[in-house]
């Protein structure tokens, strides 16, 4: 997946966890288990999951 699609993704979804296939959102969470539980409920696979930090994060830098 193209790294400037990601970052566009990444800084509409700040705080959240996303789930992406074929380049389109399928789902976002402000949690990992809800996100990989809709995955699951919708029988989701080869789906691209991440999290996008907000800047207090960013500034820990140990995680991401």
């Amino acid at each position: 997946m193209e790294d400037k699609i990601v970052e566009k993704i990444k800084s509409k979804n700040v705080g959240r966890w996303i789930g992406i296939k074929e380049g389109k959102i399928v789902t976002t969470s402000e949690n990992h288990r809800d996100i990989y539980k809709v995955l699951k409920e919708r029988n989701l696979s080869g789906v691209y999951v991440f999290y996008s930090p907000t800047e207090k994060e960013k500034r820990y830098g140990f995680l991401f």
